[in-house]
């Protein structure tokens, strides 16, 4: 926030409600990818997604070390994460719970039985459905 105290009050409310309305405008994985292209940079996206794998890895009990070496990234970095985790974790157990839900309805919805009335053993076609295509 030291980079922004120029900012009024009401104007960080402002910056921050819009970024809410961009992640709530959403219906599906394709209008996400459209949102994250528009706003963020490659960068940016990998650091993000960096942050959240660091976060599962930290929810799962692996230690600083653990994560240091498998992840290649700094103390600095994990120590940064897991401060968040423990001040905020109940936003990164919401994205785990969603990517959990969004995973079994592409499973389900993955393959789809194929064959006449007649046919006693259906066989599995693939419906050419994507994690994107999954509905919010």
């Amino acid at each position: 926030m030291r980079r922004y105290k120029f900012l009024k009050e009401d104007q960080v409310y402002n910056v921050l409600n819009k970024l809410r309305n961009a992640f709530l405008s959403a219906r599906n994985g394709t209008e996400v990818d459209e949102i994250i292209n528009s706003l963020l940079t490659h960068d940016e996206k990998m650091k993000l997604g960096r942050r959240i794998i660091i976060a599962q890895y930290l929810l799962a009990g692996f230690g600083i070390d653990e994560i240091i070496r498998e992840l290649k990234v700094g103390k600095n970095t994990v120590m940064h994460i897991s401060r968040r985790v423990e001040k905020y974790g109940n936003g990164f157990l919401l994205i785990e719970k969603r990517g959990e839900k969004v995973e079994k309805d592409y499973l389900n919805n993955k393959y789809r039985n194929s064959g006449g009335s007649k046919q006693i053993i259906k066989t599995k076609v693939h419906s050419g459905i994507k994690r994107r295509d999954i509905e919010r």
